[in-house]
């Protein structure tokens, strides 16, 4: 127990069943070192003009991390220790292809 071990699962919030199955599997696996950071969003909602959100922007965006201390939702995901709003889209280009 020297180690945290943390993965970026972007579209966990989009995961299947079967993913979020697997997912837990994992945290149960390693309970003690392993975290999952991912992106939320919602809809901009009715405070978004005196939150001074963008017109052209539908959603909000939060950066989001998750172990096995969070709690189970109804769906099987897990409820975000730490969610943090990001200033707009954080996906830029195609991905890190030259990585």
């Amino acid at each position: 127990e020297s180690f945290t071990c943390l993965v970026s699962m972007q579209m966990y919030k989009f995961f299947d069943k079967i993913q979020l199955e697997h997912t837990n599997k994992m945290f149960d696996k390693f309970p003690d070192c392993l975290k999952v950071a991912f992106i939320d969003c919602k809809d901009k909602g009715d405070a978004a003009d005196s939150d001074a959100v963008h017109p052209f922007q539908e959603r909000r965006y939060y950066s989001c991390l998750i172990d096995r201390t969070c709690a189970t939702e109804p769906d099987g995901r897990r409820k975000p220790g730490f969610r943090i709003e990001l200033p707009g889209y954080p996906i830029l280009g195609d991905g890190k292809g030259d990585n």
